[in-house]
């Protein structure tokens, strides 16, 4: 088998570019700041203690393991 002088350079260059391209597209992607979009509050039901979230802008949320109406709390 004939290897030539250009496929021994252009064949790991070729896969070593593609092998750093994959891992700049991994780290940009997961460097990516958090949507902005619609925040949701944090509540903490005072009956059962179960924690929850709620996109509805609202002062107070029902609880949905127990029904009871809790405030948000304070971030």
């Amino acid at each position: 088998m004939q290897v030539t002088y250009a496929n021994a350079f252009v064949v790991p260059l070729f896969f070593n570019l593609v092998g750093i391209f994959a891992c700049w597209l991994y780290y940009a992607i997961r460097a990516r700041p958090p949507r902005e979009g619609i925040r949701a509050k944090i509540y903490r039901c005072e009956k059962c203690e179960h924690v929850y979230l709620d996109k509805r802008d609202a002062a107070l949320a029902n609880c949905p393991r127990c029904g009871t109406l809790n405030e948000a709390i304070k971030r």
